[in-house]
């Protein structure tokens, strides 16, 4: 046992080790078909672990944060598709879970004991073609209409999208009595009229997603169905119970990278080359390799989970930043780790015979999940000399003031 894990780190760890066990042999047929781990999603929901983060007192296993990354990572040694699909899953369930503790919404708490006690599966999408202010003022547009809203727009990169029981969204609703505000709003994607998905998830790795995107057109959304109605925020702000989603896709990208070191290290251990006299695992162009491999991954490791402590304890001040930097750490020196073990076995690692092809398309999403690196160095170097995360000229339309931060509960 890994001595900086908890006795309760531990159990949620052997858990997902389990499930990594059983789903590590479909991974590969999986991507090659670029199928839907169906089979995968039935032992989540049967051993509980779609409920991971929901407090126990809803019927959830009530993970922290850093229990959570902990698991994830270990999950995606197995399957990284799997793990990033259902890592989706727990980023629209955490939303939820925050707002209930921040608001007590009856809503809401009904909404997470009946995904606890139904095995619901939750995902969706903030993010739209051509948008780049994510969670400031979505371009799908929200028209009040009796006992609700019309919402009409695209959506991209819908996780898990076939399997979804729970479609989550957000929309613009221009015509707020006190200004543009934005709700949240959770829908049953089957039953809803004007909500399609599109076959158009053709890709080079992460292909067992279904990350599909999403049209609405004039797609109902009933009062009950929204969660939270916020203000417009200001140019650069994102409220609290967004920012915590972005961080946690580090893991199971350091999960992917420690399998392809697990990998490298068993592969090469007794492998021959004419005329070597030992195993390459003896030759320094390999073991020194691994050996930076292990450097990157305790460096990601140790970022991510100093950061997740900290937002656990909800640390005042600075642990959004860390996150930010976290993330980062975590993806960049992940997809290092695959090209280490690329270079180490070397040719062999080109076939598919050999799981590292796939670990290393797989791990290239992690670049591409707002905010990238780009986006990060960017965030954190203007917070470190106050300036603006947006200039004025770049402004989303209608974006305001909003002194609050927080989301505002329906409490239906």
């Amino acid at each position: 046992m890994n001595q900086l894990n908890t006795e309760r780190e531990q159990r949620f760890i052997d858990l997902a080790a389990s499930l990594a066990d059983e789903f590590a042999p479909r991974a590969a047929l999986h991507d090659e078909e670029g199928s839907f781990p169906y089979e995968n999603y039935e032992r989540l929901k049967e051993t509980g672990y779609t409920a991971l983060i929901i407090p126990e007192h809803l019927g959830g296993l009530g993970a922290t944060l850093l229990e959570r990354i902990k698991a994830q990572e270990r999950l995606a040694r197995g399957c990284g598709a799997t793990a990033l699909s259902i890592n989706m899953h727990f980023n629209t369930v955490g939303l939820l879970v925050d707002l209930h503790r921040k608001f007590k919404a009856p809503n809401v708490e009904r909404m997470l004991r009946r995904i606890a006690s139904e095995r619901l599966i939750c995902g969706g999408s903030g993010s739209e073609p051509d948008n780049a202010v994510i969670n400031l003022r979505p371009r799908t547009t929200a028209r009040r209409v009796d006992k609700g809203w019309l919402v009409n727009g695209r959506k991209i990169f819908s996780t898990q999208s076939i399997a979804l029981d729970l479609y989550f969204a957000e929309a613009t609703w221009e015509e707020a009595p006190q200004g543009p505000a934005i709700i949240t709003f959770f829908i049953p994607p089957r039953e809803t009229p004007g909500l399609t998905f599109k076959d158009d998830w053709h890709v080079m790795g992460m292909r067992a997603t279904a990350s599909r995107s999403t049209e609405l057109k004039d797609a109902f959304v009933p009062d009950e169905a929204v969660v939270a109605r916020r203000p417009m925020a200001r140019s650069g702000r994102v409220t609290k119970v967004f920012a915590k989603a972005p961080f946690t896709i580090g893991a199971p990208y350091i999960g992917i990278a420690a399998a392809a070191r697990d990998f490298v290290v068993e592969f090469m251990r007794e492998r021959r080359r004419f005329p070597l006299k030992h195993p390459m695992s003896h030759l320094p162009a390999v073991y020194n390799k691994v050996g930076e491999m292990d450097m990157l991954l305790e460096g990601a490791r140790a970022a991510m989970w100093k950061a997740a402590a900290e937002v656990d304890r909800d640390h005042p001040g600075s642990w959004s930043r860390k996150a930010v930097a976290a993330r980062m750490i975590a993806i960049e020196n992940s997809v290092r780790v695959v090209d280490l073990a690329l270079r180490a076995v070397g040719g062999a690692s080109y076939f598919k015979r050999l799981p590292l092809e796939r670990l290393f398309r797989d791990v290239r999403a992690g670049l591409y999940h707002p905010f990238d690196s780009d986006e990060s160095l960017e965030f954190l170097g203007k917070i470190a000399f106050g300036l603006p995360l947006m200039e004025a000229g770049e402004q989303a339309d209608g974006a305001r003031e909003d002194n609050s931060g927080t989301d505002t509960p329906e409490r239906r």
